[in-house]
């Protein structure tokens, strides 16, 4: 009886390959091995049986780890279910395949249950990826309810070929158009049958005879698609606003990724947001501040009069009930808060000085007395939340 072949001999790779490595080398060797694509030749089934032999063990970490360390002699004690050649730990890992998903990374019902003698484990077709676009929008926008235009690039169905990847298809002989090929397995529980991608179709389930020229056989085509959204009243800076299904398409009918579209808020001269409630920074200068004055304090919807009294400390603040941002799908409004900030000069003529001097030498500790109130400080901790 003729040995064993190396099975890294087998796929024509080195023992450093990596799982992508060995997954295209039995993908490329089988389409090329495969019995249908070799009328006439009577050792192609023979090559293709030694090719899934060879890629059973080494993408499996486990099987191919016993392999490296045993070759085609691997022990009992490690596992192996007396096939030779088949995954030494195929048993316990088909057992887990079988219940709970193809490396246990499907959920229930999109792999099924089956017997501990013939269980299935087909992989569902993932979901298509998520797309993200960057929207920036002025304060007075994110304070009403606004509509965006936004151009997104993301990767859609060939419209073409409906994401059949050709213009003229066949149904696949290796799998009979189901995309998967069933694999059986000995175990310690007797004989077990997982479901992979077919290697000929690589699980379309058809095979193209004319490629089309719109996707060149992919089945989808990345595209710049415009969409409206509209932008809710309250929204702030970095939120984002989800659209189910407006991402990049899934594979083979799985439903397509979402698109988040990121809100930048772009920052106003006058107006400082501090979530629900709006902030104005009112320079005054010391004169106005000592004898009083009125002032327009800007809002979202115009200016609005400010009464300041005499004897105005920096930092004193004015709050305006319900002139704020709106409540992101709430009911009401914050408040704005007017903040006082005192100019001091810094440029004075010789009669300012003088002046100034004068009205230092009439004036006591009791012109500046404020009656004990709140420091700057306190003042200004207070206007933020």
């Amino acid at each position: 009886m003729a040995s064993k072949r190396d099975y890294y001999e087998v796929l024509g790779l080195s023992r450093e390959a990596s799982d992508t490595e060995i997954k295209k080398a039995y993908r490329r060797l089988a389409r090329e091995h495969h019995p249908d694509a070799n009328p006439g030749d009577p050792g192609a089934e023979d090559r293709f049986k030694e090719l899934t032999e060879a890629y059973e063990v080494l993408s499996s970490a486990q099987a191919r780890r016993a392999y490296d360390t045993y070759g085609h002699q691997v022990p009992r004690g490690s596992g192996q279910g007396g096939t030779p050649g088949g995954d030494p730990f195929g048993g316990f890992q088909d057992i887990f395949e079988t219940f709970f998903g193809d490396r246990f990374g499907d959920r229930f019902g999109e792999s099924g249950f089956g017997s501990f003698f013939g269980g299935t484990s087909a992989r569902a077709p993932s979901r298509g990826g998520d797309a993200e676009v960057e929207v920036e929008v002025t304060l007075q926008e994110a304070a009403t309810e606004t509509e965006r235009e936004v151009k997104v690039q993301i990767v859609r169905e060939c419209s073409v070929c409906s994401g059949a990847g050709g213009t003229e298809t066949r149904q696949c002989e290796t799998c009979g158009g189901a995309g998967a090929v069933r694999t059986v397995r000995q175990s310690l529980l007797g004989q077990m049958v997982s479901t992979q991608a077919c290697p000929t179709c690589s699980g379309r389930g058809r095979i193209i005879i004319v490629e089309c020229e719109n996707c060149r056989g992919s089945g989808r085509v990345a595209e710049i698609v415009t969409r409206r959204i509209q932008v809710p009243a309250g929204i702030e800076d970095g939120m984002s606003i989800r659209i189910v299904g407006g991402g990049h398409a899934g594979e083979r009918g799985a439903p397509a990724g979402d698109l988040y579209v990121k809100i930048k808020v772009k920052e106003d001269p006058e107006l400082m947001r501090d979530g629900d409630d709006l902030i104005h920074r009112m320079r005054i200068n010391f004169v106005e501040a000592a004898l009083g004055t009125e002032v327009e304090a800007p809002t979202l919807e115009g200016s609005r009069p400010v009464r300041l009294e005499p004897g105005t400390q920096p930092g004193t603040t004015h709050t305006l009930r319900g002139e704020g941002m709106p409540r992101l799908r709430r009911r009401g409004r914050g408040d704005l808060k007017v903040v006082v900030d005192v100019m001091v000069p810094s440029r004075l003529s010789s009669e300012q000085r003088e002046l100034l001097r004068r009205f230092e030498e009439i004036s006591g500790e009791e012109t500046y007395n404020n009656g004990g109130g709140e420091s700057f400080f306190d003042r200004l901790r207070s206007v933020f939340r």
